[in-house]
Formats: structure tokens, sequence, C-alpha cells
């Protein structure tokens, strides 16, 4: 469990930097004075897994709880569990932060911002990925409930999953889009605590899709890289996550792992508002980088406590705490 805790914490790193890199795609919304095709290839590497890492660790804890804590759950406990802690935060943050700072630096319409981007969940911006984790905890749970049922394996979620993943119904509405795109992570992560020692053959799958783009690209299926590349980063993740357990010590470890929910709900904006002011201004690209990843990744981290302190801790999804 201490080496998935790790693997979050590098989660979150790589998310808030990711972030932080993307102003340098031709995709972003941002555009820095001084352009930079070396942090654009960071970009990519960053975002060839780092999600899918994330959505792994999710199933990996889901499962933990339920197969090897055997936790009881009902799909109303689990609904009422994620609504608090996902959806909440979801509504409170898209309308607390995330609306205004796209609105008030003219990304958006105001008017129909609220309703595409929140209601009906088209660009929600950072928070597409709490949507998304809501719906496929449910759908992920609603199909081992079946294969409970049928006394069929759990592992069959995996085949759904990737049926899923590969023949997409692609609706964009309510992030479905994603989930059909992320429930194969979720799913594999949830396999991965039961059948760890198997997972190495998944890693070898992976590590020869690669070699069989490398040697006839115009054949491979886009779908196949981007599954080899998630899974080979997340292996490598994992492995540094379990070989660096001594990083449970550190002071950055103590402030970020507690705070790595927080964080990700906060700094996607602090980027936003530090990368509009910098575009202004001439300034080196790594530079720049790196003091916006530092200040938004420390506001993020003590706005995460203050609310906490201030015992608002249902706004990032975590239950009121009794202070003495």
């Amino acid at each position: 469990m201490k080496e998935l805790n790790i693997l979050k914490f590098y989660g979150i790193l790589l998310v808030v930097l990711g972030h932080v890199v993307f102003m340098y795609s031709p995709l972003s919304i941002i555009t820095p004075k001084i352009p930079s095709t070396t942090l654009n290839v960071v970009k990519d590497i960053i975002y060839s897994f780092h999600m899918p890492m994330f959505f792994f660790a999710s199933g990996c804890i889901f499962s933990y709880q339920l197969e090897i804590k055997k936790k009881p759950l009902s799909f109303i406990q689990l609904f009422k569990n994620k609504t608090k802690r996902l959806i909440i935060p979801y509504c409170i943050f898209g309308l607390l932060m995330v609306y205004p700072t796209m609105t008030l630096l003219g990304f958006r319409n105001p008017t129909h911002y609220l309703i595409d981007g929140f209601i009906l969940a088209l660009d929600p911006r950072h928070l597409w990925f709490v949507i998304t984790l809501f719906f496929i905890f449910l759908l992920f749970f609603s199909l081992r409930k079946i294969c409970t049922k049928l006394q069929i394996p759990i592992w069959i979620t995996s085949i759904i999953a990737l049926l899923i993943y590969c023949f997409s119904i692609n609706i964009p509405y309510f992030q479905i889009r994603n989930v059909e795109e992320y429930f194969i992570w979720f799913a594999l992560g949830y396999l991965f605590t039961i059948y760890k020692s198997a997972f190495k053959y998944v890693t070898i799958a992976a590590v020869c899709g690669l070699c069989f783009n490398w040697i006839m690209p115009q054949i491979t299926p886009p779908y196949i890289l981007n599954l080899s590349n998630s899974i080979i980063g997340i292996t490598i993740f994992y492995i540094l996550s379990v070989k660096s357990m001594k990083i449970i010590n550190t002071k950055l470890y103590q402030w970020i792992a507690p705070n790595s929910f927080g964080i990700y709900l906060f700094h996607a904006m602090i980027i936003y508002w530090l990368g509009f002011i910098a575009s202004h201004i001439k300034i080196n690209p790594f530079l720049q980088t790196s003091c916006i990843f530092v200040i938004s990744l420390t506001l993020s981290i003590l706005l995460t406590i203050t609310v906490r302190k201030l015992r608002l801790g249902v706004i990032i999804g975590e239950k009121p705490v009794n202070y003495k």
C-alpha cells in the first residue's frame, strides 16, 4: 500500500509539471513569449502516461479496500461517498475557480461556458478527471457486482474495458468519452492488486507493442501505441515507487502526499493566472517553468492546509474533522 501512495506522490508532481509545460504546446490557450520545443517534448512524454497512472492507482487502492481488506460496500454507499469526495469538489471548484478564471481571462464566453463547460461537462478543464473518476467508480463497481452474481472471474472486467477503449462511441457529454478511454486503466489497477505477479506479461506485451511500432509504424493502430506507452510509463514509476520507500521520511513527501487531491483541485487555475501574467514578459522558458511549478505547487499545498484549518474540508472532498 505504501508504494501506491508514493506512486500518487510522483503522479501529482507529474500532473503539476505537465500542466505547466503544456503552455509550450501548440494546443495551449496561453502562449509564452519565448517558445520551447524541448518543453513541448517533455509535455508529450508526461502526457503519454501520467493520467492513466492516476486512474491505475485509484483502481489499485479500490481493489485493496474491497478485495484485501474485504470492506463491505453497497452501490448506494459508493454513490454517496463518491458524490461527497468528487462531485461536491467538482461543483465548488468549477464555479468558484475554473469558471471565473476562464471567463475573466477571456478564454470562454460567460453564459455558454457555464452550460457547456460544467452542466454538460464538455470542458471543465482539469476537473474532467474528477467527474470521469466518479463515473468510472460506479461503472466498475456495477460490473464487479455482475461478475460476482454470475460467478465469473473478475478479470473479465479488463476485457470489457479493452472493448470499450477500442470501440468507443465517442460521446463528449458528461466526460463519457474520457470514461471510455480511461476505464481500462482503473480496471487494470484493480486487477493488479489481485494478480500482481501476472502483470509482468502485460509489461512484456507493451514492450512488444512498442517494438512492433518501431518496425512498422504505419501499420500499428494508435490505440496500441498509446496503451504500450502508458503501461511502460506506469511500470517505470511503480518500480521507482517500490525502490524509493525512504522518500516517505522526507519533508517534501510529507507536505505533498497528504494534500495530493487538494493540490490537484487548486493548482491548474493558479498556473493559468501565473502563465497569463508571464505571457506578456520575455522569460527564459526553463526559468518560467521552474518558477510557475514551484509557486503553483506551494500555493496549492498552503491553500489545502488552510481549507482544513478553516474546517472546510468538505470542499476538497474530505470528511469534516472535529477539532478540540
